[in-house]
């Protein structure tokens, strides 16, 4: 069933239990639901999750082979019109799986869902884990050069994987033999998980152990002080079950195993998220 996104949700998100304004446009975990056209020379399909042991440990991904040579080849993903005014902010998150570094895109100025849009907005972080997940993260905007999006309702993200030209090594890395790609995870944020606090946050603290069986420990440096920890599943939704040992310990062995995501809130108010493997 396609997961219906208005504004309101996301202003109501923090309240029910979802991730500080995210919400999940496609994980495909219930198959094809919510693509739409594809073109150029490409071939998608939802598969199992080809390294379920890394950073992504969903089942299902949807897998992506290049069969033609242009540049523009393109998968449709619905997010069913998303309201944006030109004061708010929004990013698209979404795991990445390529055998190299890629030029990759998003198409964000579609007029409507059957429509590509013109301009290409390209991600704000490159691609470096060759061959494993990484999350990438774009900022949801009319162009490249733009500062907001303006047009008011997002209705889809056209999704380029494999253009070319500003990877390097410059070049097209996909084809339908032997090389392809994989996208899982796409989700909407209202707050950008590159920005440099929260960077610097991250540095100064980890988790551990990790992976953990019982119960896990957040450790600072830097005089970093940690006032609220809480953790939630992949897919957004916060577990209640963990209690605080002590000021930095925290019980999980009510918890199933798998991966969780842990929010880290210091006293500046900078958050920050790491995953957490629960054994």
């Amino acid at each position: 069933m396609k997961q219906k996104i208005t504004f309101l949700i996301l202003l109501l998100m923090t309240g029910s239990g979802l991730i500080f304004g995210q919400t999940m446009v496609n994980d495909f975990e219930s198959g094809a639901t919510g693509l739409l056209n594809v073109g150029g020379g490409i071939t998608t399909g939802v598969v199992a999750n080809p390294n379920p042991t890394g950073l992504n440990t969903t089942a299902n991904c949807l897998e992506i082979q290049r069969t033609g040579a242009q540049w523009w080849i393109f998968q449709g993903l619905d997010v069913n019109d998303l309201a944006i005014s030109s004061t708010e902010s929004f990013f698209i998150s979404m795991m990445l799986h390529l055998p190299a570094q890629g030029d990759i895109g998003i198409r964000f100025d579609a007029p409507d869902d059957a429509s590509n849009g013109t301009n290409i907005v390209r991600a704000l972080n490159s691609y470096t884990d060759f061959n494993q997940w990484q999350e990438i993260i774009f900022e949801v905007k009319d162009n490249q050069d733009a500062t907001a999006f303006t047009l008011g309702t997002l209705f889809r993200l056209t999704f380029h994987p494999d253009m070319g030209f500003e990877n390097e090594p410059v070049g097209q890395i996909l084809n339908a033999t032997d090389a392809f790609g994989y996208i899982d995870q796409v989700q909407i944020l209202q707050n950008n998980p590159l920005s440099t606090d929260s960077f610097e946050l991250d540095k100064n603290i980890s988790l551990f152990p990790n992976p953990a069986q019982t119960s896990f420990k957040v450790t600072t440096n830097n005089n970093v002080v940690i006032k609220n920890v809480s953790v939630y599943t992949l897919l957004g939704k916060q577990v209640n079950n963990i209690n605080a040992i002590n000021s930095n310990e925290y019980d999980i062995s009510g918890l199933a195993s798998g991966m969780y995501v842990v929010r880290m809130i210091d006293t500046n108010g900078v958050m920050a998220t790491k995953k957490l493997l629960k054994n």
